[in-house]
């Protein structure tokens, strides 16, 4: 199945048998006969996403008859932009999804889940990663309920890797290796790493690198550093050699993943969440790799996503119900097995490992044990909108990285 390069900016599937029929208006659910009809926004960026959206769907109104969503979708940036013009309508869906780098700046469109409304639905927060499960709080006080969490790794093309004559990655391989293989792999009209400039992204080598993360534990934006400059300038190096391609002019942040799915680069940093995706659409053998071991000691950041109610929806009661079927042990088996998400439920994360994506089980193992999460910030969407903005051209060589890192701190960061 053809991955989506970029899914319209918003798409609107009935989902969930005849679950259509509008917003009932800012409430984000309607009713009729008997049957709460709710909005649930997300985002996707495949046909498999959607389609694994649409299975969710179903099981909601399977295990609750009287429920049925309509789901809208958008690319994971337009997501955050749209949500936030909807907000200052007052028009946004009942149940939303939220990443937990991005729940401080939701926070305020959440409904606070009381531990009576979440024991009244059958949702006990002990059953999941604590560390996502708090990812996903402001103030202590639970807005969302996780489904998945999961370090960034590198996915990498075992058949270009074998032609190549190239070990492949160790647990323990270091940034230096990573760097002579991807030269290595730059051949034949194959550029040896693909990367699209988002803030995760660039953290994922600053802190291997350098120990620091370009946001700070307090949220302190710090992307202008000595460190944060010597790493954006590595990658320029690599891509002015060639290793990375060079970049277009696009605001799809998949772009660098939709090459290497095509088989057009050898690696791609991306988080566990996509390797179902990969597997089922590439046309070679993917690998999973640890971040590689550099100065900074080879941590790579952890984050994960899950879903809230709006406190705007007038039917929060019947939301939360939908919210511990989509989260549930069920959901959360099929997610994993479907390698569609590394489960937040912690006694179905080995669902993951299973057919194809057994392999991947030693770097994702080794990943999750050396993992911190990752840094964010109230402001990580103005931060990240203006990160991609400058981005692509510096990472084309069309400005110093210094300047570009001055310029993202001083726009994003109030300095």
């Amino acid at each position: 199945m053809k991955v989506a390069a970029a899914v319209a900016s918003t798409t609107v599937l009935a989902l969930g048998l005849t679950a259509c029929g509008g917003s009932g208006g800012s409430s984000g659910s309607s009713s009729s006969g008997g049957v709460t009809t709710m909005t649930w926004q997300m985002w996707s960026g495949s046909e498999i996403e959607t389609e694994t959206l649409n299975h969710l769907s179903e099981m909601v109104t399977q295990a609750n008859p009287d429920i049925k969503l309509t789901i809208q979708t958008s690319t994971f940036p337009d997501y955050w932009t749209k949500l936030a013009a909807q907000a200052s309508g007052g028009d946004v869906g009942c149940i939303l999804g939220v990443q937990g780098p991005r729940a401080p700046s939701i926070t305020s469109l959440m409904l606070p889940l009381e531990q009576s409304k979440l024991e009244a639905a059958g949702i006990k927060m002990s059953e999941f990663n604590p560390a996502i499960s708090q990812a996903l709080q402001s103030d202590g006080q639970q807005i969302a309920i996780p489904y998945d969490f999961g370090p960034l790794v590198v996915f990498y093309n075992k058949d270009l890797f074998a032609k190549a004559g190239l070990k492949e990655p160790s647990t323990t391989w270091t940034v230096d290796e990573f760097e002579a293989d991807a030269r290595k792999l730059t051949t034949g009209g194959k550029n040896g790493y693909g990367m699209f400039p988002t803030v995760d992204q660039f953290a994922a080598w600053t802190l291997t690198r350098t120990g620091q993360q370009p946001i700070d534990a307090s949220g302190k934006l710090q992307i202008d550093t000595p460190g944060m400059v010597d790493t954006f300038s590595w990658l320029q190096g690599l891509q002015k050699d060639g290793v990375i391609p060079q970049l277009p002019a696009t605001t799809d942040t998949n772009a660098a993943l939709n090459e290497y799915i095509a088989g057009n680069t050898a690696m791609v940093v991306d988080g566990p969440w996509q390797y179902g995706n990969i597997v089922k659409t590439a046309k070679f053998k993917p690998g999973v790799a640890v971040i590689p071991v550099g100065a900074g000691g080879g941590t790579s950041h952890i984050a994960g996503s899950g879903y809230g109610v709006s406190k705007s929806c007038k039917t929060p009661d019947a939301a939360l119900k939908a919210i511990a079927t989509i989260t549930g042990p069920e959901a959360e088996k099929y997610l994993g097995e479907a390698g569609r998400a590394y489960p937040a439920r912690t006694a179905q994360s080995d669902a993951w490992y299973v057919g194809d994506l057994k392999e991947a089980k030693p770097a994702l193992d080794a990943a999750i044990a050396k993992s911190e999460p990752f840094h964010s910030s109230p402001t990580l969407t103005q931060i990240q909108t203006v990160f991609q903005q400058y981005g692509i051209p510096a990472l084309n060589g069309q400005q110093p990285a210094a300047d570009f890192l001055k310029q993202v701190q001083q726009q994003a960061g109030g300095q």
